[in-house]
């Protein structure tokens, strides 16, 4: 009986020492588990804070407290001026710089910043806008450009007028009459070509000779007075064929004065933008045409034709009549007795001529020194404001570098900060006056040359004019 109880007190024992063991392991087993989570709860936490919402309430700027790595600033350095300038401005730029909330914004700032992130948070509040002027920099033209074609040495007018001269020659019997011992006719040949070969060489060139068929007998009066032909039409470079074409015109029939300018209406080019005639005559219309009407219609044609009357040794009351047309045709009587006043007659209408090519230089050195000075005015005023930008937004910098020195951080950057907002303010003014001085002088030489050119063009052909008028 005793060895049973004793026997059952042993696997007792042993039954509780088993049961003791297990209890221990597993306590073992969870302590070692939550000492493996404890071990990484401090940095899932940390995590956890820096990147709640609270956190960041009061701080826009957070995402930069880490330094800039390498990368990020060989970007930064490899910037072009111009991309630098071409930055938006910050939020407190130009008219919305406010002091107060300036220092506001700067309170936000953590203050372990680096001295390159300091100044990106002051350029990202009060970097003014520059853009306007550098944009205005980089597509300027410094071209100067007159509408003037160079003519390439031969006597033209400027190539946006459309000159036509009309000639119109009276062939009436009555051109057989002799003053100094030479026939009117010849006269006025001679001073035709002589006119002729100063013409500009671009000019529309047309001569007409009317009445010259037929006699001046009654029988012959409607074929004679139906008579009018275009013996020449070129340019005034080629006025050396009319003297060819004057030779076989010789005084016939009557004077048909009034179909001749009629047939002026055809030789003039739709283009022209400028027609002269010139009608040279002894005499009245004997044809019965209205002449003054004709020339009337001419002048206020599409066209604006003027018609100038050369009365050659015309009594006083043929001078009335003639007088009547050139008024009609907007022009001038010019009376002439012999062939050298013919001549001057002529020489002076050239001169008219010549006066197209003094305005033209006129002009064209005006609108090349207009155009240079605007362009002058306008690079300068840009120069002048992003200057100006430049030295208002280092006051505004160096505001703010004085509050946050007064804020007595021990750590703040403000002998190197200091030195980047200076630089900053030399960059965008050096900038400025650099690229403003460059572009100035290439206007300005621009502006020389093609003003050069026009007076050195319009001199020489004006010399030129002056020269064959004199002759």
């Amino acid at each position: 009986m005793i060895r049973s109880s004793l026997f059952i007190l042993v696997a007792f024992i042993v039954f509780l020492a088993g049961c003791s063991h297990e209890q221990d392991k597993n306590v073992l087993t969870n302590q070692d588990a939550s000492e493996s989570i404890q071990k990484d709860e401090p940095e899932n936490n940390n995590s956890n804070n820096q990147n709640s919402p609270d956190s960041d309430l009061n701080e826009p700027h957070s995402e930069i407290q880490n330094p800039p790595d390498s990368n990020h600033n060989e970007t930064q350095t490899s910037l072009t001026d111009e991309e630098i300038l071409l930055k938006p401005p910050g939020r407190f730029a130009g008219s919305n710089y406010d002091e107060q909330k300036v220092q506001a914004a700067l309170d936000q700032l953590p203050s372990n910043l680096t001295t390159d992130q300091y100044k990106d948070e002051l350029l990202l509040l009060l970097a003014e806008d520059y853009r306007p002027y550098v944009t205005t920099f980089m597509n300027f033209d410094t071209e100067i450009s007159v509408n003037n074609e160079r003519p390439e040495g031969k006597i033209t007018l400027p190539v946006n007028r459309n000159l036509h001269i009309s000639i119109l020659l009276d062939a009436s019997g009555s051109m057989k009459a002799q003053i100094n011992g030479k026939s009117k006719m010849d006269s006025a040949k001679e001073a035709i070509q002589t006119f002729a070969d100063k013409l500009p060489n671009n000019a529309e060139v047309s001569l007409r000779v009317y009445g010259h068929k037929g006699t001046g007998d009654q029988k012959d009066k409607r074929v004679s007075c139906d008579s009018t032909e275009e013996i020449f039409h070129g340019q005034g470079d080629q006025t050396n064929q009319i003297k060819t074409a004057l030779q076989k015109v010789e005084p016939a029939g009557w004077t048909p004065i009034a179909n001749a300018l009629q047939s002026v209406k055809k030789d003039i080019n739709p283009e022209t933008t400028d027609s002269v005639v010139y009608v040279v005559s002894d005499g009245i219309e004997t044809c019965g045409g209205k002449p003054a009407q004709v020339a009337k219609e001419l002048h206020q044609s599409k066209v604006k034709t003027i018609v100038n009357i050369v009365g050659f040794d015309v009594d006083n009351e043929g001078q009335k009549l003639l007088r009547q047309i050139a008024a009609s045709g907007g022009g001038e009587f010019m009376s002439v007795n012999n062939d050298e006043a013919l001549k001057n007659v002529l020489n002076k209408a050239y001169e008219q001529l010549r006066g197209e090519w003094t305005r033209w230089k006129e002009k064209g050195e005006g609108d090349a020194n207009k155009q240079k000075e605007q362009k002058q005015g306008e690079i300068n005023r840009a120069r002048e404001t992003m200057q100006g930008l430049a030295n208002k937004e280092n006051s505004h910098l160096l505001a703010a570098l004085n509050y946050l020195k007064s804020k007595d951080n021990q750590e703040f950057p403000n002998t190197e900060l200091l030195k980047k907002v200076n630089e900053r303010k030399s960059f965008a003014w050096g900038y400025a006056r650099d690229t403003g001085k460059r572009l100035y002088n290439a206007v300005s030489e621009n502006g020389i040359r093609v003003y050069g050119d026009i007076k050195e063009e319009g001199n020489k052909n004006i010399d030129d004019l002056t020269n064959k008028t004199n002759r």
